[in-house]
């Protein structure tokens, strides 16, 4: 018998601006991907809204039984297609060239890099092809920071997250988690 799994618009952690007054220096940065938000649930990738993908079973084999927040993710410049291959109504083929880009994992104990640490080794014991760490380095200095911002932008990226590497999981916006542009 076919289900359909229930949806609830999950709650997630949300990004405040960064202000250049703010002493970041010794937290983490990523790029900050252009991409489409997705929670997984353990058993169900969803959208910021709850609302499920419909995702082909190949693309989410493996994927752990615990929460995993990201962003479904073709690359730069790609956002318009990503948006065409994650919205129609049927899985199809397009999904092979997404990957999900994984920034935090909801819900684990500890500060950044120990909840990042549950997925990689999870991952070292069940690969999954569509899954992705999103690298985090520590910020060593304001100019680091604006030269790695720099860097991004001249890509085509979009800009950089900065977040306390000792904060806990939390959801809604918070001044341990920034984005920067």
């Amino acid at each position: 018998p076919i289900h359909k799994l229930q949806s609830s618009k999950p709650e997630l952690l949300l990004l405040k601006n960064y202000d250049i007054n703010q002493d970041v220096s010794g937290w983490l940065m990523s790029e900050k991907l252009d991409g489409i938000r997705a929670y997984w649930n353990g058993r169900q990738l969803m959208s910021r809204n709850g609302k499920p993908f419909a995702v082909p079973a190949w693309f989410t084999e493996n994927f752990p039984s615990f929460e995993l927040d990201g962003e479904l993710w073709l690359g730069r410049h790609k956002f318009e297609k990503t948006v065409s291959i994650v919205n129609r109504q049927a899985s199809h083929n397009g999904w092979r060239d997404i990957t999900y880009q994984i920034f935090e994992v909801p819900n684990q104990a500890g500060g950044l890099l120990e909840r990042i640490n549950v997925l990689k080794l999870y991952l070292t014991h069940f690969p999954a092809a569509y899954l992705r760490i999103i690298e985090q380095a520590e910020i060593q200095s304001e100019t680091h920071l604006q030269s790695n911002l720099k860097r991004v932008l001249a890509l085509g990226g979009e800009g950089l997250v900065v977040r306390n590497p000792s904060s806990l999981y939390h959801v809604g916006r918070s001044k341990q988690a920034l984005k920067v542009k």
